[in-house]
């Protein structure tokens, strides 16, 4: 009955590959906000739009990478990537994701720049949270961490980028060797 109804077979790997894709997009943003401290006008909006490209890429990355990986374990367990569990588990994640990428973008249009780092972490996080119904209950974990970062990044702006590279970066390669420990090392 488990197995039908939540999602086990997220590979170890995923995380693992989700968080070096966070932590190679943190170096790229650093070396990029680095270039221009106490930019103004133009390039400002320049800088912002290079970010959020590069935001949407990382994710695009991630998310293709986490899939690639996920389907070869599967594949490998003679298991279907899209059951039930997973249609409901993609639903369950995509609504407060799309809604938090929407407050964003606002942030982004209103020049509130302190808002964007502190709300992709807590969104992120209870986005995981409420996601764990349907997939491990490690993944909970995961997300109580994102939102309790997200949290003290509201608190700390000049931490923003630290913030957003251990969150998305270092939790996540964390949290994919446990999942490999706990779930995948047996198979490989």
């Amino acid at each position: 009955m488990d197995r039908s109804s939540r999602v086990l077979s997220l590979s170890g790997w995923s995380g693992i590959w989700a968080g070096l894709v966070a932590l190679l997009a943190t170096g790229i943003a650093y070396q990029k906000t680095a270039a221009v401290p106490f930019a103004a006008g133009a390039a400002i909006s320049a800088l912002v739009d290079e970010l959020a490209l590069l935001a949407v890429l990382t994710l695009i990355v991630a998310v293709t990478g986490a899939f690639y990986f996920s389907y070869r374990k599967n594949k490998k367990q003679g298991q279907r990537t899209f059951n039930a569990a997973a249609r409901k588990m993609i639903i369950s994640m995509c609504i407060p994701m799309l809604a938090g990428g929407w407050m964003c973008g606002v942030f982004m249009m209103n020049a509130d720049f302190g808002y964007i780092v502190p709300t992709m972490l807590v969104v992120y996080g209870l986005t995981l949270i409420n996601s764990s119904k349907y997939s491990i209950s490690d993944i909970r974990w995961l997300g109580l961490f994102e939102v309790l970062l997200g949290c003290i990044a509201f608190l700390k702006p000049e931490w923003h980028l630290y913030a957003w590279g251990l969150g998305f970066g270092v939790l996540h390669i964390i949290y994919g060797f446990i999942m490999w420990y706990k779930y995948d090392r047996k198979g490989a």
